[in-house]
């Protein structure tokens, strides 16, 4: 069963001083919350949360750190800067930026409008690890053979490329070109989140028919099989987020 939320269906909130965030997928609610129904998006079995985040024009976030969670930031359009311990970094559009857990940052947005981007946690055993920034354009694509291409952009801290993450699995990006679908895949034992960054489709998982729209953070079980239409004119690209 897949679980889709698009973030502008979210009631925003405002954090971090001056950040306006709205929470698209959020833990599953645990043993000890009074029973109750989960409220929408409050699906996630090992993920913290997923969000996206809004930094207005000439304005900054606070300074403040995580113990015991690293955090991952995706520009989603904007430019500016980010401020890791004593690293101080330009961010763009195509950015991820890997923070290590309890580690002081603050976003800072140099331009006149909206810095927006992603924000994911997850939460690990301890502090430490090392800061990321890269943008997928520098990274080199690889094709499913069928209809997508991928840009690797995270992977685990056994990894020598992009290796970083202590407990999400890898963070990619990917766009099925129009009239194509992407292979058939089976997500075996990850928890992924597809978010939609551009286009439309359709996601067949297990079955079920599920549409896709900018917008959309597309939660999945571990053992889905599954697969991406795309039967607009123009490219569709998401971005993958996993679990280990």
């Amino acid at each position: 069963m897949t679980t889709v939320v698009n973030w502008r269906e979210a009631q925003p909130v405002v954090s971090h001083e001056s950040a306006i965030v709205w929470s698209c997928l959020q833990p599953k609610p645990s043993d000890k919350v009074a029973a109750r129904q989960p409220a929408a998006g409050e699906t996630l079995e090992k993920l913290g949360v997923f969000t996206v985040h809004a930094v207005q024009g000439r304005n900054q976030s606070d300074y403040h750190r995580h113990a015991n969670r690293e955090q991952l930031y995706y520009i989603l359009d904007g430019a500016g800067q980010i401020l890791c311990g004593d690293i101080l970094a330009p961010i763009e559009e195509g950015d991820i930026i890997y923070l290590p857990s309890g580690q002081y940052h603050q976003v800072f947005n140099t331009g006149d409008g909206w810095l927006h981007h992603h924000v994911i946690n997850m939460p690990v055993d301890g502090d430490g690890g090392r800061f990321v920034s890269r943008n997928w354009r520098d990274v080199a694509p690889v094709s499913d053979g069928s209809g997508a291409v991928r840009w690797h952009l995270l992977a685990t801290d056994t990894e020598e490329d992009g290796g970083c993450l202590r407990g999400l699995a890898f963070i990619d990006r990917e766009m099925v070109q129009p009239r194509r679908r992407s292979a058939e895949r089976n997500s075996q034992d990850v928890e992924q989140i597809y978010y939609v960054i551009a286009g439309a489709g359709t996601m067949v998982a297990d079955g079920q028919v599920t549409s896709m729209r900018e917008g959309d953070a597309i939660h999945l079980l571990p053992g889905t099989t599954y697969h991406i239409n795309n039967s607009d004119e123009t490219w569709l690209t998401y971005l993958i987020v996993a679990t280990r």
